[in-house]
């Protein structure tokens, strides 16, 4: 098997023909057939199907991609890792962000990363932790940063933590409700379920209702998107739970208002997340230390209680 066969399967892939995989790679669609079907001798089976618009991946052709798209991340990353040690600073860093990261983190850290490394791409997705698992397992993203509790990360992966969180119960700018003061002024009201932050965010909402001995909150709203929920909290009469950057981020700050209850209600803490037992290349350890530069400030700023790790520390 050669580098080809796996560079050939992924464009075929990712393009889903073989003609427009061969004009994204600058070679002939004859030479992309017979690779492909080189490599499904030497597998001995099918990869790919035929379908009215071009080919798709069988499911023996799903599992092999998986684990080679991993074998294509290592490759590319210990190539750039070596021409980033001899001096060069072209290359590329996968990451994906929370959006409670994306707010409150993100804009210094591009801003410093594009003056360190002006010919480097830097990839950027925002997205909840569960969902890009697998991606970090295998290689396709360096790092994830986000609210999560460290002691229910796979072992697969080295979680950093860099300061706790606090989540507030927010209104519309008005709301009726403004002066309410504990859980037990809000049993009337109507609710977003919070769905922003990690999987066990819905069970610990509706586990403080039931600490203080009340009844289960009235849900109008199941929500995945921080747009619909902002500007369901800001037309309507509904509450959420959010964590403390939304509030503090100046573009939404007008459209909410924080209520000062006397409930505590602390939020997972934000991490970075990466595959553990493989170094970061140079860049993406730079950019993992102005992340935690970032925090540093954000924590300074915002009087939130800061635990940053030394540099190196998983």
């Amino acid at each position: 098997m050669r580098l080809s066969h796996i560079r050939d399967l992924l464009a075929v892939a990712e393009a889903g023909s073989l003609r427009a995989a061969g004009r994204h790679l600058g070679v002939a669609q004859p030479v992309i057939t017979r690779s492909i079907r080189e490599l499904e001798r030497e597998l001995g089976t099918s990869l790919f199907e035929r379908h009215a618009k071009g080919v798709r991946l069988t499911r023996t052709g799903e599992i092999f991609a998986q684990r080679v798209r991993s074998v294509e991340a290592e490759l590319r990353r210990a190539k750039e890792e070596i021409a980033q040690h001899e001096g060069s600073n072209k290359g590329q860093v996968s990451i994906a962000l929370s959006t409670v990261t994306c707010m409150s983190l993100l804009p210094p850290v591009v801003a410093a990363f594009a003056r360190r490394y002006p010919d480097a791409v830097l990839k950027v997705s925002e997205s909840l932790f569960q969902p890009i698992e697998n991606y970090l397992v295998r290689g396709e993203i360096d790092l994830w940063v986000g609210p999560l509790e460290p002691s229910r990360a796979s072992p697969h992966f080295a979680v950093e933590k860099l300061f706790d969180n606090t989540r507030r119960v927010v209104a519309r700018r008005g709301h009726p409700l403004a002066s309410a003061r504990s859980l037990r002024d809000l049993v009337d009201a109507r609710w977003i379920r919070p769905t922003l932050s990690t999987r066990t965010t819905e069970a610990d909402f509706e586990a403080m209702f039931e600490s203080a001995g009340l009844p289960a909150p009235k849900i109008a709203i199941h929500s995945r998107s921080s747009l619909v929920t902002a500007l369901a909290v800001a037309n309507t009469d509904m509450l959420t739970v959010l964590p403390q950057q939304w509030i503090q981020f100046l573009p939404m700050a007008h459209l909410f208002e924080p209520l000062n209850l006397l409930e505590v209600m602390p939020g997972a803490p934000t991490c970075i997340v990466r595959k553990s037992g493989l170094p970061l290349t140079p860049m993406a350890e730079h950019l993992s230390d102005l992340f935690r530069r970032a925090a540093i400030n954000h924590v300074q700023s915002g009087g939130q209680q800061l635990q940053v790790a030394p540099r190196g520390v998983p």
